[in-house]
This record gives C-alpha cells, structure tokens and sequence, in this order.
C-alpha cells in the first residue's frame, strides 16, 4: 500500500512537469522537507533524577499537488513521518515506515454560475486541514510533524467580507458490518499505542458538527463558532474498555475578537463555554477565556496577555467536570514551547486529566525583525492554576503552596537563507515550583526545571515556479 502510494505520487510528479508548459496556470507542484534535531530534558513533563536526556532527528517529507478549474478544485498531499534510524536498518522501511496521506480532498465551486451571486458557494470534501482565526480551537498544529487533519465536509460561504462555514464528519472502523454488533459502534481507541489526539484525549469522535460565522472589515474581525464532538459510550469493568450504542455530545460555544486599534497597535479576546457532555458522559461545565494586546514599533513587537481555562476541584471528586478541552487546535502556539499543558500527554492531579485545576497563563511575547531574513522571538509565560491544588498521596513529600506552576522562557531565532530555504533554532525552559510536580505524570520525585532545544531545517520547493530558490 506504501510503495503503491509512494509510486503513484512520483508518477504524478513526473507527470506534472512534462505539462508544466502547457497548463502550468491550472497546476501546483510544491514539496517540504523538513528534519528538525531535538534534545529533550524535560520536554512534556518534567524529568525524574534518573532520566536522561535524549538527542535524536526527526523528518518530514511532502508533496503537495493541486489543481484548479473554475469549477472544482482537487488537492493530494502525501507525506513521510520517521524518526532517523528508526527503520534499524539501510534497506528496509517495515520499522519506521510512516508513509500515508496528509490531505487529500476536493472542492466543487458552487457560485460559478449567474444563478449564484456571492464571492463564493463551495462543497469542500475529504481529508484536509480545518483551521480558524489563531488556531486556538481548530488549527492543523504543523509544527507537530505529522499535523493534524480531519475527514470531513465543509460547506464554504463567503460574500462582501462575511464568511459562514458548516463542517461534518462520521467516522467507522471499517465499512463492513461487525458480527453480533451495530455496524455503527467506532472502536474509537487505537489498538496500538498512539495517541488518537492532543489534550491526553484519548479517544477519536465518532462525529462532529460545526457552524463558523466571521465578519471582516476596517476594525478587524469578529467571529461566531459552534462546535459539537460526539464520542462513542464506553463501560470500563474491571480495567476492560467496551464501547456501546450510543454517544456523548460535547458543544462548544464562543467568539473571538481581532481588533485593530491603530497602524500599530491591536488587541485579541476571545471566550469559549463548554457544556453538555464529556466524552465519557460526565456533565460538562467549563469555560475559556483570554485577551492580549499587540503594540509594534519600528521592528520590535511586545505582546502582553492571559490566557485563564477552567479545571477542577482537585480537592474532592466532582459530578460535574469544569476541565476546558481546547478542542483540535495548535497547544504548542499558546502554552509554553515546552508543551506541558493541553498536548498528548495528562495534566491533573498525579497525571488524571479528570483532575485537572485547569490552567492560568499570563504571558509576554516578544519579537524583533533585525532583517528581511533574521527574526527573533522571546516569550515568557508565567503558569499558575485556576484551582487550589490538594495533596497527593503517591507523592507525600511534596506540599501544595499556592497555585503557581512556574516560570518558562522561550527563545526562537529564524534564518532565511534564501527563497523557499529556511533555518530555526530554539530553546525553552521551565523553572517549576512543587505544585508543577504534582500535576505531572508520572507521579515520581521529578527535578525542579526542565529544558529542550532544536535545530530544524526546512525546505520548500515549488517544482513548477522558473525561478524557485532565487
């Protein structure tokens, strides 16, 4: 299946560079190869006394092919994940193959027609990215090698600076019926041990359904979301996982605000309200709220904000959970490089997502444009909970004192060595208090700081352009 897939997109390279001549205006031909070398000393969770730092490269390799009419737009994109040496050996991928489709979808444009009068009408449908506004919520979270995709239909509105989205998608095992079962019941838990998404989620929906509203104009934007995730109903005996008819409803519900104020000052807020149901059929109460401002002078940018999501009473057990999920957005933009909160990974109490004290985030974010090729960034975030923390039993020696997590430093720099060849370097840092310990996993005695740096070179080539690279 690999190798066929692999064939078949090198064909279709060929293919499209013996017609770049004659319908180059209707064809895109674009790559990415992108390794990105990492030392992790704590990235995810903070490390115990005998861990050891890891160095290791990890690659990504796409193609990218489009093509567009005035009535229908198709995109494939295949791509190869690996960690290098991962196949443990030269000649074999059985190990380490991670060859699989990234996007594949097309779109049918509706508003070609005198019958139709707005900007644009279309039916989106496949496998593709789905991303709004900063990608809090719903964002393709690239820097994650693999991204994130969904199967999925979208129909696309847009008209005189209103944009209005409605998305669906229904997910099965298979497409055959399962003896002695409902051909409807998703076994939405891998088999293999891979995470089925970030937030320590779990598990995959078995549907969902959103309406996005946006409108644009000179004082920026304002937009509407409506997001709801249904989850296949499970019973856990005696450790044993078993799904059942049925689903639990998770809705999503809030806006945002991208203001511009002035030529160089702008200010972002947004608020979300969870409710319903949990994916394990728990009630659902939770909410997110966030504001920052932008001030830019001459190349310098300073951006100062808080970001406050909703957790539990970690103190006793609750019938109602009042954790905030951000969904399927981009955890990495926002939290902390180091990504401690909201990714694959449990953030609660001993490491049970259930008792999470949800999260508070005052940050500043810094960045400096020396030149048309070298940009530096340096972000500070200053964590606390949105809870008191209680003790633990499995760690008896750490005492909770106030909510503060920590202190984490990010530094970036991004070089562009010329036209579709770029390279970044960074490192983060966290200097973490005792009340971080307690919310990590695994519960064990853990170190007081952890750090983690990387070297990522990316290359993107456009196969079709004249003068790609100069």
């Amino acid at each position: 299946m690999k190798k066929r897939l692999l064939r078949a997109l090198l064909l279709s390279g060929a293919g499209i560079l013996l017609l770049q001549h004659t319908a180059s205006a209707q064809l895109s031909f674009t790559g990415q190869l992108r390794t990105r070398t990492e030392l992790r000393d704590g990235q995810g969770t903070l490390p115990t006394s005998d861990t050891k730092a890891s160095v290791f490269t990890s690659q990504r390799t796409r193609l990218n092919l489009s093509y567009s009419t005035d009535r229908y737009r198709f995109f494939i994109s295949g791509q190869d994940v690996r960690v290098w040496g991962a196949d443990q050996s030269t000649i074999s991928n059985l190990e380490g193959g991670k060859l699989f489709l990234h996007q594949a979808w097309g779109e049918v444009i509706l508003s070609d027609s005198s019958s139709i009068k707005v900007d644009h009408l279309s039916i989106k449908a496949g496998r593709q990215e789905i991303m709004y506004d900063d990608s809090r919520l719903l964002g393709n979270l690239d820097w994650l090698q693999q991204a994130r995709r969904h199967d999925a239909v979208v129909l696309k509105f847009s008209h005189k600076g209103w944009v209005a989205d409605a998305g669906f998608a229904f997910n099965q095992n298979h497409g055959k019926d399962t003896p002695g079962k409902s051909g409807n019941i998703y076994q939405s838990i891998p088999a293999v041990p891979v995470a089925p998404g970030t937030n320590g989620i779990g598990m995959q929906y078995k549907s969902m359904q959103y309406g996005y509203v946006a409108r644009t104009g000179s004082f920026g934007k304002l937009s509407m979301l409506v997001f709801k995730d249904d989850f296949q109903k499970t019973e856990t005996v005696e450790g044993t996982t078993t799904f059942k008819e049925g689903v639990n409803s998770r809705v999503t519900i809030g806006g945002a605000l991208f203001a511009n104020l002035s030529g160089n000052l702008s200010l972002n807020a947004a608020a979300y309200y969870q409710g319903n149901n949990d994916r394990l059929g728990h009630s659902l109460d939770a909410y997110n709220l966030t504001m920052d401002a932008a001030y830019t002078s001459g190349k310098f940018t300073i951006n100062p904000g808080f970001d406050f999501l909703s957790g539990n009473n970690t103190s006793k057990q609750s019938k109602v959970n009042h954790r905030f999920d951000p969904l399927y957005g981009t955890p990495h933009k926002f939290w902390g490089f180091l990504d401690y909160f909201y990714v694959a990974d449990a953030f609660g109490m001993e490491g049970n997502p259930t008792r999470s004290p949800g999260l508070v985030d005052y940050f500043i974010r810094n960045k400096y444009k020396t030149s048309d090729k070298l940009l530096l960034t340096l972000d500070l975030h200053e964590f606390y909970a949105a809870n008191s923390l209680a003790p633990s039993e499995a760690l008896p020696h750490l005492k909770p004192s106030g909510r503060r997590f920590g202190t984490e430093i990010d530094f970036v720099v991004n070089y562009s060595i010329f036209k579709n060849v770029s390279l970044e370097a960074g490192y983060a840092t966290i200097f973490a208090t005792d009340n971080l310990k307690l919310v990590k996993a695994p519960a064990a005695a853990k170190e007081d700081r952890g750090q983690w740096a990387y070297l990522m070179l990316s290359i993107t080539p456009d196969f079709l352009a004249k003068n790609d690279g100069k």
